[in-house]
């Protein structure tokens, strides 16, 4: 059963956006958040995080019996039920959304709430199958993280949250059109139209340079929005600026599957260390 959980709530991704959770909950306030609202936030994000993931396959599970990535994933593959899978992502959302509401503040409920739905409705339904340019708009629902740690220790949502909001939008489409570019032919074949399958490899590697480049601004430039930033973040946000950055270019040259599937797994490496960067500056 803990298998199961395991690969319809996909826990590596919603590790790395409760990691996005802690640079809001030790910026939203001029203390160190308490033990107990730390860990009731993270519990009920995780809880949301599942439920989208859980949602989402079971919207795309057609989709999915054809994809070698993911026909074996539990409901393409018969190990649960598309009913069962529908009941249970409803009600991780439901009670998310209650231990959000209870333990911490109404507004940690809905921004959560709204990751979900935007991811859900927005990405999966409507944008995914539609437009090559799915994974920016559909993007958002990733970028709550800050948004939620924020409202938790703060029950409010600064500039600063905001600036956090757009890093992690900038920093999606790479992310994800790097993965595209390795996995072109089953997308193809699933007839989903992500960048590499509707316009080339050669448009995409170029896109995602730039979104490098203008996430990697967004890196450096929140050393000068956020003013407990200090000299700690700004020296190794900067390495990790310039290590991304060639990277990319990297990437712009070659052009091969295999190190865009690096590339896609150095971005979350990248964006993990630049929120331990912010929590760590945040705490001296």
């Amino acid at each position: 059963m803990f298998k199961i959980w395991n690969q319809l709530t996909k826990p590596r991704v919603t590790v790395l956006v409760l990691a996005t959770v802690f640079p809001g909950l030790y910026l939203g306030s001029t203390e160190k958040p308490g033990l107990t609202i730390t860990l009731w936030t993270l519990f009920g994000t995780y809880l949301m995080s599942s439920a989208s993931f859980i949602l989402n396959q079971y919207i795309e599970r057609e989709k999915d019996s054809v994809m070698y990535r993911t026909k074996m994933r539990p409901i393409p593959s018969g190990v649960i039920s598309p009913r069962l899978s529908l009941a249970l992502g409803i009600f991780t959302m439901a009670l998310a959304f209650l231990v959000l509401w209870y333990f911490v503040n109404l507004l940690t409920a809905f921004a959560a709430w709204s990751a979900l739905l935007l991811y859900v409705f927005l990405y999966t339904i409507w944008l995914k199958p539609r437009t090559e340019q799915n994974i920016v708009i559909g993007g958002i629902s990733g970028c709550i993280g800050p948004l939620i740690g924020y409202a938790a220790s703060s029950n409010s949502l600064p500039m600063s949250a905001w600036m956090l909001f757009l890093m992690i939008f900038l920093w999606t489409p790479a992310h994800f059109w790097a993965l595209a570019i390795f996995l072109k032919n089953d997308y193809e074949f699933a007839g989903i139209p992500m960048m590499p399958v509707v316009s080339g490899v050669d448009k995409t590697v170029k896109q995602i340079f730039f979104y490098t480049l203008a996430y990697s601004a967004s890196v450096i430039g929140f050393y000068f929005i956020e003013p407990r930033m200090g000299a700690l973040y700004l020296g190794f946000a900067s390495i990790l600026t310039v290590s991304i950055l060639f990277f990319a270019l990297k990437l712009l040259k070659s052009k091969e599957p295999t190190l865009a599937k690096q590339y896609f797994f150095f971005t979350i490496m990248h964006l993990f260390l630049v929120s331990c960067a912010i929590v760590v500056d945040a705490r001296l």
